[in-house]
């Protein structure tokens, strides 16, 4: 190769490198994003169940957390853009591949999740450990049972 083609090759890696990198941050901080919420709703399960299992001295803890997981399932249907399907994740491919399904696991949880809340605005809390149940079974479970990898 001559001189000037040498450096056309390099300008041209270049270039498309600082076009790159963008989007492969933009796809990291979808995941990185991604992780923390459902971490935190996590975070407001287990405390959820800390309440209910008297480990915690705050009932009207159960209407905060209840509410935070109905605003976080209002969001999770955005956490899975495409060009978020690396890295280190444990979403399957199947979010992706069968968007449709996921679609309606999505609408479940923010269903359950309202519902949940709704039972904590009431006070009663026989219905809401049954509704807890109901989630962590219709939405949580069957979500992870099918589009999460287990922990390695």
């Amino acid at each position: 190769m001559t001189k000037p083609i040498l450096k056309a090759a390099a300008l041209a890696f270049a270039v498309f490198g600082l076009i790159a990198v963008p989007a492969i941050a933009q796809e990291e901080g979808a995941i990185k994003h991604r992780q923390t919420v459902m971490k935190s709703i996590g975070g407001h399960m287990g405390a959820m169940a800390g309440i209910l299992k008297g480990q915690a001295n705050y009932p009207d803890g159960l209407k905060i957390h209840s509410r935070a997981i109905a605003d976080l399932a209002k969001v999770a249907a955005y956490l899975f853009p495409k060009g978020s399907d690396f890295g280190e994740t444990q979403a399957k491919e199947e979010i992706w591949s069968k968007p449709e399904d996921f679609k309606k696991v999505v609408q479940v949880f923010q269903v359950e999740s309202a519902k949940l809340a709704k039972i904590a605005e009431g006070g009663d809390i026989k219905a809401f450990e049954a509704q807890m149940k109901a989630m962590g079974t219709d939405a949580c479970g069957a979500c992870h049972k099918t589009f999460r990898e287990k922990k390695k």
